[in-house]
Formats: structure tokens, sequence, C-alpha cells
């Protein structure tokens, strides 16, 4: 679980060296090697967007709200929706019938990788932050192609995505929302 967690809180913004969109979406594969060496493989389809949103008080002051919406949808091997805005992580277990909800306070925070990523070849970065080590591929277009890391559980950790669609219309925010049925039961982290 703590994995879903580190993945699911990936937040993205601009960088001068690696350049990401306001939003995207894409098929990905996660490879996961534990420790022991057994090999985890899942599929699915994810979706970001990134939201500004400005507020303005009673002084005429303005305030900017960032969030950072990410839906991963696993369907292979099993059927899960992961969501965040990076304050709250959602897990929708179908297999289970369970609905997970739990506060984030640590996860994988991508804007802060890339101020700290060196740029080891034309297309690959690699970034130490929080004392975990992330090498970052892109694709001959520029775009995301692959993130690899070992977790605090020594857990080897491969994303690959395929299909990228960067910069389309701003999604529906129902799009991005983890939703299941009542009869789901819920636990709260």
């Amino acid at each position: 679980m703590k994995l879903l967690y580190l993945l699911s809180f990936l937040s993205i913004t601009l960088n001068a060296t690696i350049s990401l969109p306001e939003n995207f979406e894409s098929d990905f594969n996660q490879t996961i090697i534990n420790p022991k060496g057994k090999t985890l493989l899942y599929q699915g389809h994810v979706r970001y967007q990134h939201e500004k949103e400005i507020l303005i008080d009673d002084a005429n002051r303005e305030e900017t709200i960032e969030s950072h919406l990410f839906r991963w949808d696993y369907t292979s091997p099993t059927k899960k929706e992961v969501c965040t805005d990076g304050v709250q992580l959602i897990v929708v277990d179908h297999d289970l019938e369970q609905v997970s909800r739990y506060l984030i306070s640590e996860g994988i925070n991508l804007e802060e990788i890339l101020k700290v990523a060196k740029q080891l070849s034309s297309r690959d970065y690699k970034a130490t932050y929080k004392e975990v080590e992330y090498l970052i591929t892109l694709d001959k277009n520029e775009k995301l192609q692959k993130i690899f890391y070992v977790d605090r559980l020594d857990n080897r950790v491969k994303i690959e995505f395929t299909q990228m669609k960067y910069n389309l219309k701003e999604f529906d925010l129902h799009q991005l929302e983890c939703t299941a049925p009542t009869s789901y039961d819920t636990i709260e982290g």
C-alpha cells in the first residue's frame, strides 16, 4: 500500500530542464521487484491535471491555490483506482470491494526532484531527493517515458509510460475522482 501511496503523489510542474505539461494522460506499465526478487507487474492508465485557482478576499488580495490531481486506473492484474489531490489519497479496490482513504504526509514530489536533477545524457536524468535516487527518462519528443527508483522498503520500482498525450483539453473533474459503490467497506487511514 505504501508503494501505491508513493506513486500516487507525483506532483508535477514545469522545470527549466525537463518540461512537463499542465495535464497529461498515458497508459503505464509498472514493475515492482521486492527485496526477495519477486516481481509484480501492473498495467493501467493515468491522468494528471495541474489546477490553479485564484481566490480574492474581502480586501481584494489574490491568493493562488494549486493542486496536482492524479488518477491511476489499474486494470491488470487487479482492478483498482488510486486518486490524489496531493493532500488525500483514495484507493478503490474493486476485487476487495473496499475504499481506503489516507492523508498524505510524504510522497514523491516530482517538482522538487526535477529541481535537483542532473542530466546524464540527452534523455536521461538523475536526482537524489530525501535520500532516494530517481532515474528519469524522456522520449525523443521530451515527454516523460520512464521513472525508476528504489523505495524505502527496498522495492525496485519502474514505471513506463506509453501512448503519452500532453497538454490536452482540461479533464472534467469527475474523470479525476475515484468513485465506488456505497456497498464497499471504507477504511480511514
